[in-house]
């Protein structure tokens, strides 16, 4: 995997992180909007509050299950961990996957190439 192959599946494997964060400023929104506008009866900017909330919700739902399902594969076919430790990496794909994806993503496919051009010198 070449370093800006690294570098774009990096930017996926934080990006669900960073959604989060949205998602959490996005129901901070939310209910602002439902203090503000309380007293009517259908408020359209809580309407427009809560598209974005499923929006994201759906789009942060699909890149995590495409990346778990990346890391699982790309954990199980990884010739330098030992069965022991791919089934923990699943376990923790599947049970703390915005998590455990950046830590595996740094240690198993960011810093590789380091650790394979360290023991050639």
């Amino acid at each position: 995997m070449t370093k800006g192959h690294k570098n774009i599946l990096g930017i996926f494997t934080f990006l669900p992180v960073v959604m989060m964060l949205v998602y959490f400023a996005a129901i901070v929104l939310l209910i602002r909007d439902a203090l503000v506008f309380k007293d009517e009866d259908m408020p359209f900017p809580i309407l427009g509050d809560v598209l974005w909330l499923v929006l994201l919700a759906l789009l942060m739902g699909l890149l995590s299950f495409g990346l778990m399902v990346y890391y699982i594969i790309h954990a199980i076919n990884n010739p330098q961990i030992d069965n022991n430790e791919k089934i923990i990496w699943v376990l923790l794909f599947v049970l703390a996957s915005l998590v455990s994806f950046p830590i595996y993503w740094y240690m198993r496919i960011f810093k590789r190439h380091e650790i394979v051009t360290m023991s050639a010198t």
